[in-house]
């Protein structure tokens, strides 16, 4: 195995793949990029057994051959080299050497055959994604995913495509994102990512042109000309979350989404630590919206917030500040749109504009 490429190529399949390595202990290898060499292409791979991705680089082969090295340590590396000469990548005994002008190095190696299998892309028919949108898409609902491994089905992100709508869904079970887009791709299908893979996708696909989507029964995989993710998918059911979002409200208000903003971060300094209670009150005859944090060993705190529009019965409600912090800094828009339907109801905010295309419901919290 012998192959010559600039730095520049090198460090940017390495960062695509690197960060996936090292993340399951359970096998050495793991800890290991796979590196391969054919047709004059440097192809790199890494994966946990949960996710996997493939980059490749172009260069000038003088011998094929493979072998996996520690990912970090040559990424960690490769990123300190000047991008003035070319790098050559050579195997020899059980060593990867790397040599440029004033540099060079030996990085350990095992074998390639010990690298585990990524899962099999089969030839279809792809969806084709705008993929701007689509980790748009992603990027607005992964605040709202459980973090906690003992239920997999919502510690992840429901993306589902019919009807001519993609969306994009998670939930924790006290709080629920939404983000819908049209969707022109024409096949129907839907999974469910887990959470860790959808911030790959966001990490590896934001800036690229045009995503090509091949889902599978367990898996998934996301392409683009010269990077792939292969990810496992969640062997469950969604939660019918549509049934939770209210159909009607007793109580609607406009309010600026910078205003709402900071009264909800000028009350977190009255907040104790084993607190994240914020009493909302909406009086519509006396057209008041006011938010307070009860007092504390730090004190406590009453913001009076103008609203742009205030109808409907008046309400108090005590909810979590910091899911409503997550949620309205994902609003698009410089207003927002909130929804109350009584005191044991969820608040559904969304924002305010042309096309009412996301959603975010928080539920109360029981006093």
């Amino acid at each position: 195995m012998n192959f010559t490429c600039t730095q520049a190529n090198l460090l940017q399949a390495l960062s695509q793949v690197a960060p996936v390595a090292g993340r399951n202990n359970q096998l050495p290898v793991l800890q290991h990029v796979l590196l391969q060499v054919r047709d004059n292409i440097l192809h790199l791979t890494t994966t946990d057994l949960e996710i996997g991705v493939h980059s490749i680089t172009g260069g000038k082969a003088m011998g094929d051959g493979s072998c996996t090295v520690p990912a970090r340590r040559l990424f960690e590396f490769v990123q300190q080299l000047p991008n003035k000469h070319p790098l050559v990548l050579e195997k020899k005994g059980n060593g990867l050497k790397i040599t440029t002008k004033g540099f060079k190095a030996s990085f350990p190696l095992a074998e390639a055959d010990e690298f585990p299998l990524l899962p099999d892309v089969k030839p279809q028919e792809a969806v084709i994604l705008e993929p701007a949108r689509f980790c748009r898409a992603l990027e607005d609902v992964l605040f709202a995913a459980s973090r906690e491994d003992v239920r997999p089905e919502i510690r992840s992100v429901f993306v589902v495509a019919e009807g001519g709508r993609l969306r994009v869904a998670a939930t924790d079970s006290f709080r629920l994102a939404e983000s819908v887009s049209a969707y022109t791709g024409g096949k129907n299908f839907s999974f469910i990512l887990p959470l860790p893979s959808a911030q790959e996708v966001v990490r590896l696909f934001t800036a690229q042109e045009e995503l090509h989507v091949l889902p599978y029964t367990n898996h998934v995989a996301f392409q683009t000309d010269a990077v792939e993710l292969t990810s496992r998918l969640v062997d469950g059911q969604y939660p019918d979350y549509q049934q939770i979002i209210p159909r009607s409200s007793s109580t609607e208000m406009v309010v600026e989404r910078e205003a709402l903003l900071r009264a909800l971060k000028t009350l977190t300094v009255f907040l104790p630590r084993d607190s994240r209670r914020v009493q909302f009150e909406i009086d519509p005859d006396k057209n008041t919206f006011r938010l307070s944090v009860a007092g504390s060993e730090v004190g406590e705190g009453q913001v009076d917030v103008d609203v742009q529009k205030i109808i409907g019965e008046p309400l108090t409600i005590m909810l979590n500040i910091q899911y409503l912090l997550e949620g309205v800094q994902h609003m698009g828009t410089k207003q927002c749109r909130v929804f109350f339907s009584g005191q044991e109801d969820p608040v559904v905010i969304r924002p305010q504009g042309p096309e009412d295309m996301y959603i975010y419901l928080v539920m109360p919290i029981q006093v």
